[in-house]
């Protein structure tokens, strides 16, 4: 009866705290991988399901995580291709068509997706862009790309198209 009184005590002072440790372990591990879920500490979409979700679906993204255009046309008088001081900007001369959506210039454009490629076109009547279609990546979430246009009169630049045919 002894030996067995040796053995048993010998059990709860080994076996007891490896299993309360084991014990107070598995609910700290299951609370780690639920807070990483919930508060998204890999940087994908948080599928969270509940009745207001169901009824009226999920939140829009937020503006942050869009890419933002921004474009402004300019008068570029010396024909360089760069803002110099004394070019003004031109105001509602130039159009910049986005996704068959027409933006007068200067223009903020925002809620464009992220690694989608846009096509921009731009048209004007007084004034002729130097640059008539562009090419723009949304690369990373928020990103922010500012386009700026020059632009010439229309009358010097087909004056300038014929001198050089």
């Amino acid at each position: 009866m002894t030996i067995f009184r040796k053995q048993s005590s010998v059990i709860y002072r080994l076996v007891l705290p490896m299993l309360l440790v084991a014990f107070l372990m598995a609910p700290a591990s299951t609370w780690a991988a639920k807070s990483s879920e919930e508060f998204n500490v890999e940087g994908g979409a948080v599928k969270k399901e509940n009745l207001f979700n169901l009824f009226f679906g999920a939140a829009p993204l937020m503006p942050t995580q869009h890419g933002t255009l921004i474009v402004e046309a300019y008068n570029d008088k010396n024909d360089n291709q760069q803002r110099d001081l004394g070019e003004e900007s031109l105001d509602k001369a130039v159009v910049c068509i986005v996704e068959e959506i027409t933006y007068p210039v200067p223009a903020f454009i925002p809620g464009l997706d992220n690694g989608m490629n846009y096509t921009l076109l731009f048209e004007g009547d007084k004034f002729q862009p130097s640059i008539k279609r562009k090419d723009v990546f949304i690369k990373k979430r928020g990103q922010i790309i500012r386009i700026e246009i020059p632009c010439r009169r229309a009358t010097q630049q087909a004056a300038q198209q014929q001198i050089g045919s």
